[in-house]
Formats: structure tokens, C-alpha cells, sequence
């Protein structure tokens, strides 16, 4: 690798909503390790605690582009004066619209695209057109990118990436981490992480597990996560052994405590953060039709491929048996390989390198 000269990573983000902000902080750890400077902003308030690294716009708006533009001007201004970033980062299309309404300039601009529907709207297609700057479109996963190369040229795959050593040391024993999950006692658990919302399908991982449980002795499902189904959910788990533990903060500390992890997700999913959470923890992951979860599990996921209760069902019943047979341990082993090698800091920064060096070897 090129010895890379002093300069400036710009990182735009509209919030820090999980998974945002851990999605942030990576490609912060990755451009600081190349030996850039990296500002991270974010658009609107933070959720909680807010991030060291990061600076916040605190917009209550989103959507007022011009007065938010010239927020992020003035912001970006009055931290690094009137350097021009090598590398600007846009996560999703209001951080990339603000940007370029914005005075600010770029040697180069990225804009991430993390869903689905990029440019699904008319209005963004036709400003696209009126766009004077050269841009590069990513998609979180190829399935993104293919959508994305439909209406623009230059595309390319910029996943999301985990930092493996900063959770490694935060992990907590399988113990703890049931007993701050509320699971009782020991069995066989399957997790589902996320928000408890149509789009992630919690009523499917609910029917597939009651059909499955007559042949898994000693099986329990713990949503890991909240949202506008829980009630409803509840309701429907109700005399199975079935635990909702809520929101729960960094997550993947409490790996642990799960045998498998279910995502019962739409095709709508364009990625899979907590695909790639569970297989740095060993955990093997049972995934449905989704492209993105496909795309991040490749040979190493377990499928279920229609999103019916039976087949989630076959789906649970063949990872149950494979886990207590020892078949899944060289699957857990190349998961855990598969996330260092792509999915790291060092992974996103090589990524990063190959779109900085270029622009450095020009001005030699």
C-alpha cells in the first residue's frame, strides 16, 4: 500500500439510529488507520449518548434541504476551514441531497446507498440529471448495486462493515448474557435481533418456530428488539416458550447467549447487520429469500427458501439437529473468517484506499 499524504475524510449521515452509528464508527477506524483525518456528522439529534467522534447538526427537519445545507456548510467550515476533503461519504440520499446543495467540494463524493429504492422516486432521478458533480453510487450489498446501476454508470460494492475487536473484548458469558436477555435456565435459543416491524417479518419467526417445536426438545425463540408488533406478537407466542427482551443496547455483547440466529426478513432486507454480528460470534444464521442476508451468508448461510411457517420450520429443525450432530463448527469457523476478511476495518480500508490512492497518485 502507498504511503498515503495527510488529508481529509468527510462522513455524512442523516442520524445515528442503529445501526448507523456503529456503521459510522467503522469507516471512521478505517480511514484513521490509512492515517486520514475523518469528520463524521450527522444531520440530526442523537438518539442517546452522543458519539465522541462524531458532530451533530441537531436538525429537527430533514427534509428543509437549503437551510440544512447551509447548516452543514457552516458546520464543516468551521471545523476544518476551507480544506477540500479527499473523500466525502454520503450515507443515504438526504446526506448526499444536502451535500450537493451545499457550497462544500469534494475530490471525491460516494453516496451509499443502505436500502432498497435509491432512486425510486421520479424527483431524484430528474435531479440526478441536473447533478454537475461526478459521483460514485455504492450499494451495501451487490443486490443494491445491481439496482442502482440501472439509472447511474459508475457503481460499486461498499458493505457494511464490523469492527471485530471492539466487540470481541466487550462480550459477555453465555451465562450473563441469558440472564440480562431474561431467558431462564439453559436450551437450545434462537435469536431474532431487530426491530419488530412488518418489514423484518417477526410474525414468520413466530409461526415457523411453532411449527418446528415438537422436534426440538428443549428449544426457546428470544426477540431481541421492539417495535409497533410487539403486542401483537405476543399474543401470538403466548403458552410457547417464546422471550422478548427489547431493546437492548450493543446487542452483539450478549451473542452468547444464542444457538442460532433466524432472520425472517422481507426481500425487501438490503444487508444484514446482524448476519455478519452473528457469525463474528460463531453463531450459524438461518436466513430466507432476502437478497441482502444472501449476499452477506453466501455458502455459509442456512436457508429457508419460500417465507412460509413450513419452511422456516424445515429451516429451524435442520440447524437444531445439524448443532447438536457437531456439523456446524467448521461453518461457524469460516463465518468468523468470512467477517475479518471482508467485513473488518481493514477490509473497509482497503476499500477506502482504492478510491483515495488514485487521486493522490494524481497530484505526484
Amino acid at each position: 500500500m502507498t504511503e498515503p499524504l495527510d488529508g481529509l475524510i468527510l462522513q455524512l449521515c442523516p442520524n445515528d439510529h442503529p445501526p448507523f452509528l456503529d456503521i459510522c464508527r467503522v469507516y471512521q477506524a478505517a480511514g484513521e488507520s490509512l492515517g486520514y483525518r475523518v469528520l463524521t456528522i450527522f444531520l440530526s439529534n442523537p438518539t442517546s449518548t452522543p458519539s465522541v467522534d462524531g458532530h451533530y447538526l441537531n436538525a429537527a427537519n430533514l427534509k428543509r434541504t437549503r437551510a440544512l445545507s447551509e447548516t452543514l456548510e457552516n458546520a464543516v467550515r468551521g471545523c476544518v476551514g476551507e480544506e477540500i476533503p479527499l473523500l466525502t461519504l454520503c450515507h443515504r440520499y438526504r446526506a448526499f441531497r444536502t451535500f450537493c446543495v451545499s457550497g462544500l467540494k469534494s475530490e471525491r463524493i460516494v453516496a451509499v446507498a443502505h436500502e432498497f429504492g435509491f432512486f425510486e422516486r421520479l424527483q431524484r432521478r430528474l435531479a440526478l440529471k441536473l447533478l454537475s458533480r461526478e459521483v460514485i453510487f455504492a450499494g451495501v450489498s451487490e443486490p443494491v448495486r445491481e439496482e442502482l446501476a440501472r439509472v447511474v454508470e459508475e457503481t460499486v460494492v461498499f458493505p457494511n462493515g464490523f469492527d471485530w475487536a471492539r466487540v470481541a473484548n466487550s462480550r459477555v458469558s453465555r451465562v450473563d448474557a441469558l440472564a440480562v436477555l431474561g431467558v431462564p435456565g439453559e436450551g437450545f435459543t434462537f435469536g431474532v435481533v431487530g426491530r419488530l416491524h412488518p418489514k423484518k417479518q417477526p410474525g414468520l419467526a413466530v409461526a415457523g418456530f411453532r411449527e418446528a417445536l415438537a422436534d426440538m426438545p428443549g428449544a426457546r425463540l428470544v426477540f431481541i428488539g421492539d417495535g409497533e408488533l410487539h403486542e401483537v406478537l405476543e399474543s401470538e407466542s403466548r403458552g410457547l416458550p417464546i422471550h422478548f427482551a427489547g431493546f437492548v443496547a450493543d446487542a452483539p455483547r450478549y451473542y452468547a447467549a444464542l444457538d442460532a440466529l433466524l432472520i425472517p426478513s422481507s426481500d425487501k432486507e438490503a444487508f444484514a447487520m446482524v448476519a455478519l454480528e452473528a457469525m463474528a460470534a460463531g453463531v450459524p444464521v438461518v436466513a430466507g429469500p432476502a437478497p441482502g442476508p444472501r449476499s452477506v451468508l453466501g455458502e455459509i448461510g442456512n436457508y429457508f427458501e419460500e417465507a412460509t411457517e413450513t419452511s422456516v420450520a424445515v429451516a429451524l429443525r435442520e440447524v437444531f439437529a445439524s448443532e447438536r450432530s457437531g456439523l456446524l463448527e467448521s461453518c461457524k469457523q469460516k463465518g468468523i473468517e468470512l467477517v475479518k476478511r471482508d467485513y473488518s476495518v481493514a477490509a473497509i480500508a482497503r476499500r477506502l484506499d482504492a478510491l483515495i490512492q488514485p487521486l493522490i497518485d494524481g497530484v505526484r
